[in-house]
C-alpha cells in the first residue's frame, strides 16, 4: 500500500495553496474553475458503487464551490466539452490508460488468505483522475476511492451526519496529482452502530451513521461480521437443538445446574447445551443438515456456514463428565465461574469437521477465552475473541498491564492456531459508568500495529451512541484498521484545527491528551469508570480547565463555535462528575445530588446539540447515583432516618495473606493493631496502594479494616444500621467483637450500586468509642476492598415500631 500524506488543514488542501501561490503542477487537475465546471464525471456501466460514487462526487463539489459537475454514463458519448475527466469505477476511460482497477471475490472455505482482495485506486493520467475498487462480493472499493478522493479536495467526516462534517468552501477546486494503490490492513472493519441494546437509535441515526461508515472505510455491514464469516454472538449455540422442540422429551441434552437440574431456559439464546452428551452432538449435526438442505429454519445458518456460542456470561455445565473434560486447568479467573475452552472447543471443532465445506464461527470470550489444550482448530473455523475483562487503562504491550500483556498473549495463540481470528473489542471500554472520557484512540494507535504484526482479520467491535465518551475514536479506528501505519499525530492536528481552528484547536487537544495521560499513568487496571475516581478528581479537572477557557478566547467561525460549545459541556460533564464523586467522598449528599444534576443538565444539553453523544435514557445516571443520592438523604435527614456516625476516611488497614484474622480474633476490640497502617475507605485498595509486582498485578486476598467511631449514648439499644458504600468482593462484619453479618461474594463489575452492603448493628453498640471491623475477599485482580465509605444511621420506621411493640401496641 503507497502510504497517503496526511493533509494537516483540511481549509487548506496542497494543490489550492500551489494554486494561490502560482505554483500549480503540470499533473495537478482543474475540477472547477473560479465557480464554473472544468470537469466531467464518467461513470461505469452498470456499477451500482460507481453510480452512488458520482452521485457523492457531484454533490460535495456543488457543496464546496457551488458548481454541479455533469454526469456521462459509459456507453455513452460525452458532449459537455470539458476538459477534465473524472472516471468512477471500471471505466473504459481506466482501460484505455492502462490503469488496473482491483476486482475479485473469491470464496475459498478454510482458505487463510480469504476475503483479502478489497482495495481500490487513485491515479491522475493525463487530463483524467482515474479512480475505481474492488466491488465484487461484498467489497465497497470503489465506495472508498470516491471518498478518498474528496477528502485530498479537503472534505472530512468526523462523526456521523451533518454535525460532525466539514466541508471547504472555494470557488477553485484542483485535485493534486495522484498515483496511490490502496489496500486495507484488516478485513473486516465493523462497529455496531447507534441502534445496539445499550443505546436505541431513530431511524434517521442509524441511517447516518451507515452513510459515514463508508465515508470512514469501514467495511460492508457495520453490526456484523456476517458478510464474510457467518455471524456469530451469544446464545447462538442452542439454536442447533432447540429447547422448545426437544427439552421436553430428553432433558439430558442440555447442562445441569448447579443445583443438578438440567432446565434450561426455552429461549435459544438464554439456553445451554450439554456438550458431553454424544446425542446433542448427533442432534446437532442432523438439525443443522436439514437446514442446509432447506428442511429447517435457524438464524444461526447462513448461505457460506453457520454461527455458534453460548449464551453471554459464564456458562458452566455441573455435569461431572462436562467438568472432567475441562481437565482442571485452573485458568485465571476473569468471571465467575472457571473457563471450559477444553470441552467447549472440542465439541465445535467436531461440529466444524462435519462441514468442512462450510464456515463455522464461534466466540472466545468470558468462560471459553483461553486457546484450548490438545484440540487443534480446522481451517474452516474462525474465531471472534472478545476479551470483556480486559484492561482499558493501558495499550497491548503496556508491560505495566498484567491483564493487557495476558490479553495480547492470548490473541496470539488463538492466531497461530487459525488465520481466522477476529476481535471483538468494547468502544466505549468502559462498560457500566458515568459517561466519562476514556482513551480508546491513544490506545488504539497502539494496539493496531501489534494486531496487525498477528495477522488478526479484524474487529466486530461493540459500539453506542457515546461519542461524549468516544470523541473521536471512531474516526481514529476507521484510518487506522485501514493503514495500521497512519499518521496519528497528524490526524488529530488536522481534526482538532479544523473543527476549532488553528488557534482554539490545540487547547482543546490538549485538555483530551490530558484525560489520555492521567488514565495511562494509574498503576490499577480496570474497565469501569467508577474505579477511577482518583483519577478524576476535583484538582484534575480544576487543572485542565485552563485549556477550555483559552480556547472561549480565540477566534474561531460560527460552526467551529458551535463545535466548541458542544466540547465545553463534555468538559463541565466531567467536572460535574468529579465534584459529585468529591461530594459523596465527604458524605454530602445533598451536593452528589446538585451535582449529579449539572452531570444530567450537561447530558441533555449535548444530545439536544448531537444526538450521538449520549442518550438520555443512558446518561449522567446510567449507573442510578441520583437514586441513591437521594435515597441516602433521606436516611441521613431525619426523612426515613438519622445519620448516627460516619465511617472515618482514612482507617486502620492490614492484609490478611494466609487468612489468620479470624483464627487469631483480629475483630476483638482490645485486639493490638499498632502495626497496622492506614488505608482510604473511599477509594479501593488497588487505588491507593502501589502494585505487587512490575506487571502491576495487585493484591488478591483478605483484608481487614479497624473502624473507630463514637456513638451518643440516645442511640444505643436503637435500630442502629451499618451502611457500607461497596464492598469488593465479599464482606464480613463485626461491632465491638460481636459477629452482625456478611454479604456474599458479587461480580466486581457487575455494578457498583450492586456492591453495597448494610448490615443491623442494634444492641451491639455502646456510648463513646466503639469499634467495627471489617474482612473482605478480593480475587478480582482490580478495585478490592472497602469504596465510597459508609455511615451509621437510625431508622425512623422501626423506631417507631419498636416503640409500639414496648407500648404493648
Amino acid at each position: 500500500m503507497k502510504p497517503m500524506k496526511p493533509v494537516i488543514n483540511a481549509w487548506i488542501g496542497g494543490a489550492l495553496l500551489a494554486l494561490c501561490c502560482g505554483r500549480l503542477n503540470a499533473a495537478d487537475l482543474t475540477i472547477v474553475a473560479d465557480g464554473k465546471p472544468n470537469a466531467v464525471i464518467v461513470v461505469a456501466a452498470g456499477e451500482t458503487n460507481a453510480i452512488r460514487v458520482a452521485t457523492e462526487i457531484q454533490k460535495y463539489i456543488e457543496k464546496m464551490s457551488g458548481t454541479k459537475l455533469p454526469v456521462v454514463n459509459e456507453p455513452e458519448a460525452d458532449t459537455t466539452g470539458l476538459p477534465v475527466k473524472i472516471a468512477v469505477g471500471h471505466t473504459q476511460l481506466a482501460a484505455k490508460n492502462g490503469v488496473a482497477i482491483p476486482s475479485g471475490f473469491k470464496e475459498v472455505v478454510g482458505d487463510p488468505r480469504a476475503f483479502e482482495e478489497e482495495g481500490f485506486v487513485i491515479k491522475t493520467k493525463g487530463n483524467a483522475v482515474i479512480l475505481g475498487g474492488n466491488s465484487d462480493g461484498h467489497y465497497l472499493g470503489t465506495l472508498y476511492a470516491g471518498y478518498e478522493f474528496l477528502e485530498r479536495l479537503g472534505c472530512r467526516w468526523y462523526f456521523p451526519g451533518e454535525w460532525g462534517e466539514v466541508i471547504p468552501e472555494r470557488k477553485t477546486v484542483v485535485f493534486p496529482e495522484t498515483d496511490l494503490v490502496s489496500k486495507p490492513d484488516f478485513v473486516i472493519r465493523g462497529i455496531s452502530g447507534p441502534g445496539s441494546g445499550w443505546s436505541p437509535a431513530t431511524a434517521e441515526e442509524d441511517k447516518a451513521y451507515k452513510e459515514w461508515f463508508r465515508k470512514a472505510k469501514y467495511s460492508y455491514n457495520p453490526q456484523s461480521c456476517a458478510n464474510f464469516y457467518p455471524g456469530v454472538g451469544d446464545g447462538f449455540l442452542a439454536y442447533l437443538v432447540p429447547p422448545r422442540e426437544f427439552q421436553t422429551n430428553d432433558p439430558t441434552l442440555y447442562a445441569m445446574n448447579k443445583s443438578g437440574s438440567r432446565t434450561q431456559p426455552l429461549y435459544e439464546n438464554q439456553a445451554m447445551l450439554s456438550l458431553c452428551n454424544p446425542k446433542t452432538f448427533e442432534l446437532a449435526v442432523k438439525n443443522l443438515k436439514e437446514a442446509f438442505a432447506g428442511k429447517r429454519k435457524t438464524s444461526i445458518v447462513s448461505s457460506n456456514g453457520f454461527g455458534i456460542s453460548p449464551p453471554d456470561g459464564s456458562c458452566y455445565d455441573f455435569d461431572p463428565e462436562a467438568v472432567k473434560k475441562n481437565q482442571n486447568f485452573r485458568y485465571p479467573a476473569y468471571d465467575a465461574l472457571p473457563m471450559t475452552s477444553e470441552e467447549y472447543f472440542d465439541f465445535a471443532v467436531r461440529l466444524a469437521k462435519e462441514f468442512p465445506d462450510k464456515w463455522v464461527s464461534t466466540m472466545a470470550y468470558c468462560g471459553r477465552e483461553m486457546p484450548p489444550q490438545g484440540v487443534k482448530i480446522p481451517p474452516n473455523m474462525a474465531v471472534l475473541y472478545a476479551p470483556i475483562a480486559t484492561d482499558v487503562l493501558h495499550p497491548c504491550g503496556d508491560p505495566r498491564s498484567w491483564r493487557r500483556m495476558e490479553t495480547l498473549s492470548i490473541m496470539r495463540q488463538w492466531c497461530k492456531l487459525s488465520p481466522h481470528v477476529f476481535m471483538y473489542d468494547y468502544n466505549p471500554g468502559f462498560l457500566l459508568g458515568s459517561f466519562v472520557p476514556e482513551r480508546d484512540v491513544a490506545n488504539f494507535a497502539v494496539n493496531v500495529k501489534l494486531y496487525k504484526a498477528m495477522k488478526l482479520k479484524g474487529f466486530e467491535t461493540e459500539g453506542r451512541k457515546t461519542y461524549m465518551v468516544n470523541w473521536i475514536s471512531y474516526y481514529m479506528r476507521g484510518k487506522l484498521m485501514w493503514d495500521a501505519n497512519a499518521d496519528v499525530a497528524a490526524l488529530k492536528q488536522d481534526f482538532y484545527t479544523t473543527f476549532f481552528g488553528s488557534e482554539a484547536g490545540p487547547f482543546v487537544q490538549q485538555w483530551w491528551d490530558e484525560c489520555e495521560k492521567a488514565l495511562a499513568a494509574t498503576t490499577m487496571e480496570c474497565h469501569e469508570d467508577w474505579l477511577v475516581t482518583h483519577v478524576y478528581t476535583v484538582a484534575f479537572t480544576q487543572n485542565i480547565h485552563q485549556y477550555v477557557v483559552k480556547a472561549a478566547q480565540c477566534e474561531m467561525t460560527p460552526k467551529q463555535k458551535e463545535h466548541f460549545n458542544a466540547f465545553a459541556l463534555i468538559a463541565d460533564h466531567l467536572e460535574a462528575i468529579a465534584a459529585r464523586d468529591e461530594a459523596e467522598k465527604n458524605l454530602d449528599y445533598a451536593e452528589a445530588i446538585k451535582q449529579a444534576q449539572r452531570a444530567e443538565d450537561d447530558n441533555a444539553k449535548l444530545v439536544a446539540i448531537y444526538s450521538f453523544f449520549s442518550t438520555l435514557k443512558y446518561g449522567g445516571d446510567f449507573t442510578g447515583a441520583m437514586g441513591r443520592y437521594k435515597k441516602f438523604v433521606q436516611m441521613t435527614n431525619g426523612t426515613t432516618g438519622t445519620l448516627v456516625a460516619t465511617i472515618p476516611l482514612e482507617t486502620k488497614f492490614k492484609r490478611d495473606p494466609y487468612n489468620e484474622g479470624v483464627v487469631m480474633e483480629w475483630y476483638l476490640p482490645a485486639y493490638d493493631d499498632k502495626d497496622w497502617r492506614n488505608e482510604n475507605t473511599f477509594y479501593t485498595w488497588d487505588q491507593q496502594d502501589p502494585p505487587e509486582d512490575a506487571k502491576g498485578h495487585s493484591y488478591n486476598g483478605y483484608g481487614w479494616y479497624r473502624v473507630i467511631v463514637n456513638i451518643p449514648a440516645d442511640a444505643v439499644n436503637k435500630p442502629l444500621k451499618l451502611h457500607l458504600g461497596g464492598v469488593i468482593n465479599e464482606g464480613w462484619v463485626w461491632v465491638n467483637g460481636q459477629y452482625v453479618g456478611h454479604r456474599e461474594w458479587k461480580l466486581w463489575w457487575s455494578g457498583r450500586e450492586r456492591l453495597e452492603m448494610d448490615v443491623d448493628a442494634t444492641g451491639k453498640v455502646q456510648a463513646g468509642p466503639n469499634v467495627i471491623t471489617i474482612r473482605i475477599w478480593n480475587d478480582a485482580d482490580s478495585g478490592g476492598g472497602l469504596l465510597r465509605r459508609g455511615f451509621l444511621w437510625l431508622s425512623k420506621s422501626e423506631a417507631v415500631l419498636n416503640s409500639k411493640s414496648e407500648n404493648g401496641k
